[in-house]
């Protein structure tokens, strides 16, 4: 006997998708790598609007957890249909709302001694409102690149970059960048800091000083630090006050470059933690890139992996685990083994080892 599991949806058509012919079928029974929901997203990306994808399952989470979430977070109509232990999963794609950001068909060409290097190639990134994603790849596939070309810092030699419906032709307010190095003026306080964005914006003294004391508090920085010069902060301080100052502006966006990678473990660690709370209570839509896988699937909802020479994104990765994370979680050890594998494959891809060698003989 079969029963009804779970059920979204506005209409009486959209609730009764079981009824409606399916546009695709994909069986993710015995799925362990990749992980089901991965499966059923790329199925779905592939999908045209209102379009309809049955899955058929044997993972309880994933029909009952996993794909519920993912289709809540998007405003998906889910039905699930359970019967002797396997599960008819039907998503209708619905897409209600114009992405926050739009990378269409980006490439970005560097010209060089030796000649032109092509830094990132046809590149295509959808990020839905109140996202997180992070993008991971070897040394030099273009992460930070596409990073800078998102933040408008530079421009894409082919395709477009799209933010809340207005293409990006250079910096703008709803896109702030947090970088590896905070990036702080050192003749300026903490409190002088990340109040400077706002002061530029002729915001009220009164005003910028109480919107900088509450982000100086929801990153915990000590009341006592606000009135120091950035020399006398610790590198894991400094990244608080830089992280403040972007927040306090409000930006639509928040692009992260690799801003953990030079504090020790356990900075770096508590700082993690303490951006998941933030994301939790600002959900604010974030692309970070980094290094570190297991960061990556600490902080993010997808990981995006980039493939090098020249970069494009090679794989996607749904990370449907429950807030707040904690690295010894198991799926965070599969998913950071899953992603570093990929990652791996790509360094050991033949053109890699030849472009290795002949940097070495230069």
């Amino acid at each position: 006997m079969s029963k009804v599991v779970h059920k979204s949806g506005q209409t009486e058509e959209l609730k009764n998708l079981d009824k409606l012919k399916p546009n695709k079928i994909i069986d993710v029974r015995g799925a362990v790598c990749p992980h089901p929901l991965n499966l059923i997203r790329d199925s779905i990306i592939s999908l045209k609007d209102n379009e309809i994808l049955q899955a058929v399952c044997d993972h309880e989470p994933t029909a009952k957890e996993n794909a519920p979430r993912f289709c809540t977070r998007r405003g998906y109509p889910l039905q699930v249909i359970e019967q002797n232990g396997v599960w008819q999963i039907f998503i209708q794609k619905i897409e209600k709302t114009e992405p926050r950001l739009r990378v269409l068909n980006v490439s970005k060409v560097f010209k060089t001694n030796h000649g032109r290097v092509t830094a990132i190639d046809n590149v295509d990134l959808t990020i839905q409102e109140g996202e997180f994603v992070c993008i991971v790849g070897p040394s030099g596939c273009g992460k930070s690149t596409l990073l800078n070309l998102i933040a408008g810092l530079d421009k894409p030699t082919q395709g477009e970059i799209w933010s809340n419906g207005n293409r990006v032709t250079g910096p703008g307010s709803e896109r702030v960048v947090v970088f590896q190095e905070g990036a702080l003026f050192p003749w300026l306080t903490v409190m002088q800091n990340v109040e400077f964005g706002l002061k530029l914006r002729q915001v009220p003294l009164e005003i910028r000083r109480t919107l900088a004391l509450d982000y100086l508090k929801l990153v915990g920085l000590d009341e006592k630090f606000h009135n120091s010069f950035i020399h006398q902060l610790s590198g894991g301080m400094k990244q608080r006050v830089a992280l403040a100052r972007a927040l306090v502006m409000e930006p639509a966006i928040l692009l992260m470059d690799e801003p953990f990678a030079a504090l020790d473990v356990y900075t770096r660690e508590t700082l993690q933690e303490e951006l998941q709370n933030i994301w939790t209570e600002s959900h604010k839509t974030i692309v970070f890139v980094t290094h570190n896988v297991q960061e990556a699937i600490l902080l993010g909802d997808r990981v995006i992996v980039f493939a090098r020479n020249p970069g494009r994104i090679k794989a996607e990765y749904e990370i449907d685990i429950t807030r707040p994370r904690k690295i010894d979680h198991p799926e965070v050890f599969l998913n950071t083994k899953w992603i570093t594998d990929d990652i791996k494959e790509e360094l050991e891809e033949p053109a890699y080892k030849a472009d290795t060698r002949e940097v070495v003989y230069k």
